[in-house]
């Protein structure tokens, strides 16, 4: 019985540990520019962003969760909060309409 809780532990610190890194990952993926045409995303390590909306800039912040991301622009008191991937050299973004959103990395 005692062998058998231990594993069970292990097996649960070790899909713990995955969920952290995997996390971590994306994270540090999302760092850098994403362009697409003159709208342009900044995300840095230290969690602050920046967006520039065709010469419009808005500074924030921002949180990764999964495949979830939580973009909190200067001035609002409710962050934007939507599903993003990665894949190569291309960020794809839910916008607010439920579309996708392509942003290729600078």
């Amino acid at each position: 019985m005692k062998k058998t809780i231990q594993s069970l532990l292990l097996v649960i610190v070790v899909f713990a540990l995955v969920f952290v890194m995997t996390g971590c990952k994306k994270s540090e993926g999302i760092v850098g520019k994403w362009a697409l045409g003159s709208y342009v995303y900044t995300f840095n390590e230290d969690k602050t962003c920046q967006y520039d909306a065709a010469g419009t800039i808005m500074k924030c912040t921002y949180e990764i969760n999964g495949d979830k991301i939580s973009i909190l622009y200067d001035g609002d008191t409710l962050p934007f909060e939507t599903t993003f991937t990665i894949e190569g050299n291309e960020l794809n973004i839910r916008d607010s309409l439920g579309n996708d959103t392509i942003y290729t990395k600078k």
